[in-house]
């Protein structure tokens, strides 16, 4: 295992787990209506704690590329909805977790030393698998923008638009807009696959 892969099992794996932690404080500081800022920061410090100690502890990093498939769909769809909620129901930044499951594919291919035909078929599930969280991300955030009465307004003075956006624009964009994201997360998903099985 390489430098590079530690970094990358210890960014992927290091991330989620603080910000669940500090996630699941802060929402429960709401829903006992106790003070927020101090249990989003004891959410942050102990998230940081129980990071260090599961990957420490379980030696997570040195099992990173040894995951069966259901704790790696669990992370990616993790991923998935938090980038979701955090660019507030814009998708275009949910192709991130597709360029890293093609590293991660290429990686784990590389270290097990595995057939060329094996990369294939792996990166192959990786890219369907990527493709239909993203077709469903891409559904709610069409329905948001469907739901929404401002949206037609927002799009309007977004785009710089001279008329109004009707609902068949908001339409043509949800459909082009989707199928350019599936592609192009398709696309950058292969090359993210091969580029980390070549190093």
């Amino acid at each position: 295992m390489t430098k590079f892969d530690k970094v990358f099992a210890a960014v992927i794996l290091g991330f989620i787990i603080p910000v669940i932690v500090f996630c699941a404080f802060w929402w429960l500081s709401f829903l006992l209506k106790i003070d927020s800022r101090f249990w989003m920061i004891a959410g942050l410090f102990a998230g940081f704690i129980l990071c260090v100690v599961l990957l420490r502890k379980l030696r997570l990093i040195d099992r990173f590329y040894i995951f069966n498939n259901l704790p790696l769909a669990v992370l990616y769809i993790v991923y998935s909805i938090g980038i979701f909620g955090f660019f507030m129901g814009v998708p275009v930044f949910n192709v991130i977790p597709g360029i890293l499951a093609g590293v991660y594919v290429g990686r784990k291919v590389k270290l097990l030393k595995q057939p060329i035909s094996n990369f294939r078929s792996e990166l192959k599930k990786a890219a369907i698998f990527s493709a239909l969280i993203l077709f469903l991300i891409c559904c709610c955030s069409a329905w948001l923008a469907l739901a929404d009465p401002h949206t037609a307004a927002n799009l309007q003075g977004m785009l710089k638009l001279s008329f109004e956006a009707a609902d068949t624009v908001i339409w043509l964009l949800i459909v082009i807009g989707g199928a350019s994201l599936l592609l192009l997360q398709h696309m950058f998903l292969l090359l993210a696959g091969k580029w980390a099985y070549q190093r």
